[in-house]
């Protein structure tokens, strides 16, 4: 007995669908189309059976090797994911396509300057959260603790609450000079350039102060 064809293994798949195990009939041809992606039997199955319960992403999924064969609302639903697309490979990988993209498909690509500002969008979000973490975490309960400690030193009339307050406001200028750098970053990323000015002028002028201060001291502005 010779190897089944794509028509007959299509044919089996779908006897599956029949008989109303959609999920089974979905995982062998899906596994069939990543096996052989130049078989379109194996497309045109999975378009169809997705069609028919109105599941129109993945039936323009997989037949995005054949635009001409998608009706227009699944045609608008493949421009959009290849307009929302990081770029042609990460396309090709969800479509199954190993090969070239078909122009209608390439077309709705998003161009590289979009492609470049959406990776510094998400990698801004990304250190917009650090900075946030950092300052939760971190920034905060430093400077908590700091004026906790001046406010009850001063309260009780010690000489040292001088000494606490410089090193809290050292703690502060380390906080803005840090965070600020990482809110800089974020802004040039997003091309938001009058908050970047202001930002680097803010961090210069805590490195600024710092610069000057003597960290090796309890009395580091004295």
């Amino acid at each position: 007995m010779g190897r089944p064809t794509a028509e007959e293994r299509v044919a089996r798949a779908l006897a599956v669908f029949e008989r109303g195990d959609r999920r089974a009939a979905w995982e062998s041809l899906r596994t069939m189309a990543r096996r052989e992606p130049g078989e379109p039997a194996y497309r045109r199955a999975l378009v169809a059976t997705y069609r028919s319960i109105g599941a129109l992403d993945q039936s323009a999924r997989w037949g995005a090797a054949d635009p001409g064969s998608l009706d227009d609302r699944e045609r608008r639903i493949l421009r959009r994911r290849a307009a929302s697309a990081a770029s042609e490979k990460e396309l090709r990988a969800y479509l199954v396509l190993p090969g070239a993209l078909p122009p209608e498909v390439a077309e709705a690509l998003p161009t590289r300057a979009e492609q470049l500002r959406r990776r510094g969008e998400s990698a801004a979000e990304q250190l917009v959260l650090a900075t946030y973490v950092i300052a939760v975490l971190f920034g905060a309960p430093a400077v908590a603790i700091g004026l906790g400690v001046t406010i009850v030193q001063a309260f009780l009339g010690l000489s040292t609450a001088h000494d606490a307050a410089q090193v809290t406001a050292t703690i502060v200028l380390f906080g803005i000079a840090g965070l600020g750098l990482l809110l800089l970053i974020v802004s040039l990323l997003r091309g938001w350039w009058v908050r970047a000015v202001m930002l680097a002028i803010v961090v210069a002028a805590a490195a600024v102060v710092l610069g000057h201060a003597d960290m090796t001291s309890t009395t580091p502005f004295a």
